[in-house]
C-alpha cells in the first residue's frame, strides 16, 4: 500500500501563516489605496499653493492648536519686517526721502532685529516703537502707495494694517495670520485628511523653478492635479530672473502639466487664485491688462472681462480637447470661499474617478 501524508511540517505551516498574512496585508493595502485620493498641487512660485493647504487643515483637518499658531510667530515677523524692508529698499529706487530723522536709525534697528529671528524668543525693547514710527513716516507711506511699482510681498498690507496687534506683548498669531504667512515652500510636503469614507492625500512642491525637478517623484498615482496660478501676477516678473511675466510663466506650466503624459487621464483643476489683489490692481491703477497681454481687447477696468481672458487663455493651453478642465475663480486667504470651492472640486473628483473606473 502506498503511503500518504498525514500533515504539513512546521516549516511548511510556517511558511503558510507568513503567506496569509501577506495576502491580508495586500487585501487591506488595496482596500487603503482604492479609498485613497492623491491630489498633486502644482503652480508656479507666489501662487497660493501653501495657503490652499493651510485651509485644507482648517476645513477639514483639526484647525491649529495654540501651540502650532505660536510656532507661527517668528515668521509673521518675519514677513512683517522683510515688507517694510522692502518699502525702504524701493525708497532709493523711486527717489523718495525720509520725512523723520529718526527712521535712518529704526530701519537700521528693524534689520538687525530681522537678522536674530532664527533665535528670537521676545521682541526687544524699543523694537515696536521702530516698526511703528518707521510705518508713520511720510516717506514711507508715499512708497507703500506707489508698490504696484516694485515687488513686495502680497500679505505686506494685510501685516501693515494690522501691526500695532502684531507688536503687542503676548501676541499670539490667529488663523488668518497663518493663512497670511509666508514661508518659500522646499522639497515635498504632504497632507492628509478624510472626508466621509475617503482619505485625500494633498502633495505640495515648491513653485520656483529651482523646486520643479522634485515634481515627477510625486507623479505616481495621481488622481487628480490641482494646479494654481496667481491672477494678480498679470504685470509683474518672476523673482527668479526679473524678466519673465509671472502669468505668461504660470501658462506655460500649466500647458506642460496639462499635456503631460503622465496625467492624460488625471483631473485637472484650476485655481485661479488671488481675486482679491487682482481686482484691486485692475480697477485702482493704471496697469491695464492690455499693456501686459496686447491680445486682450475688452475694456480697461472692466474684472469680468479681464478674469474671462486669461480663464480662456489657461483653456487654450489644453491640446486635448476630450479632456475636461474644471476652473474656479478663488481667493485662498478667505476660508468661506475656498469651503465652497473645495468641496465642488472633491464632488468633481470623485464622480471623475468613478467614470474612469466605469462605476457611473
Amino acid at each position: 500500500m502506498g503511503g500518504c501524508i498525514s500533515g504539513a511540517t512546521p516549516e511548511e505551516r510556517d511558511a503558510k501563516a507568513r503567506s496569509s498574512a501577506i495576502d491580508r496585508q495586500l487585501r487591506h493595502d488595496l482596500k487603503d489605496f482604492e479609498n485613497t485620493i492623491k491630489i498633486l498641487l502644482l503652480g508656479a512660485g507666489e501662487s497660493g499653493k501653501s495657503t490652499v493647504v493651510k485651509q485644507m487643515k482648517i476645513i477639514h483637518g483639526d484647525g491649529y492648536s495654540k501651540e502650532e499658531l505660536q510656532t507661527f510667530t517668528p515668521v509673521i515677523l518675519g514677513n512683517l519686517a522683510t515688507s517694510i524692508k522692502v518699502v525702504v529698499a524701493a525708497m532709493e529706487k523711486l527717489g523718495i526721502s525720509f520725512s523723520d530723522p529718526r527712521s535712518p536709525e529704526n530701519a537700521e534697528a528693524i534689520n538687525t532685529f530681522s537678522a536674530s529671528l532664527p533665535s528670537f524668543t521676545s521682541l526687544p525693547p524699543g523694537i515696536a516703537d521702530a516698526f511703528r514710527q518707521l510705518w508713520e513716516d511720510q516717506g514711507v507711506q508715499e512708497c507703500f502707495r506707489r508698490a504696484f511699482e516694485y515687488q513686495l510681498n502680497d500679505s505686506a498690507p494685510y501685516y501693515f494694517h494690522n501691526m500695532d496687534r502684531i507688536l503687542s506683548p503676548g501676541y499670539i498669531p490667529d488663523e488668518q495670520d497663518v493663512l497670511r504667512s509666508r514661508v518659500q515652500t522646499t522639497g515635498i510636503i504632504e497632507t492628509s485628511f478624510r472626508v466621509g469614507k475617503l482619505t485625500y492625500r494633498v502633495v505640495d512642491v515648491g513653485g520656483q523653478r529651482s523646486e520643479r525637478r522634485k515634481w515627477i517623484q510625486c507623479f505616481d498615482d495621481v488622481r487628480a492635479v490641482l494646479f494654481v496660478c496667481a491672477l494678480s501676477g498679470y504685470d509683474m516678473t518672476l523673482f527668479e530672473d526679473g524678466k519673465t511675466n509671472r502669468l505668461e510663466e504660470s501658462l506655460n506650466l500649466f500647458q506642460a502639466i496639462c499635456n503631460n503624459k503622465f496625467f492624460v487621464k488625471t483631473s485637472m483643476i484650476l485655481f485661479l487664485n488671488k481675486m482679491d489683489l487682482f481686482k484691486d490692481k485692475l480697477l485702482n491703477s493704471e496697469r491695464h491688462l492690455r499693456l501686459y497681454f496686447p491680445s486682450y481687447t475688452g475694456p480697461d477696468r472692466d474684472l469680468q472681462a479681464a478674469g474671462e481672458f486669461i480663464q480662456k487663455e489657461f483653456l487654450e493651453r489644453n491640446l486635448n480637447k476630450s479632456k475636461i478642465i474644471y476652473p474656479h475663480f478663488t481667493l485662498a486667504t478667505d476660508t468661506s470661499n475656498i469651503k465652497v470651492v473645495f468641496k465642488v472640486v472633491l464632488d468633481t473628483i470623485i464622480r471623475e474617478n468613478l467614470e474612469a473606473a466605469n462605476l457611473l
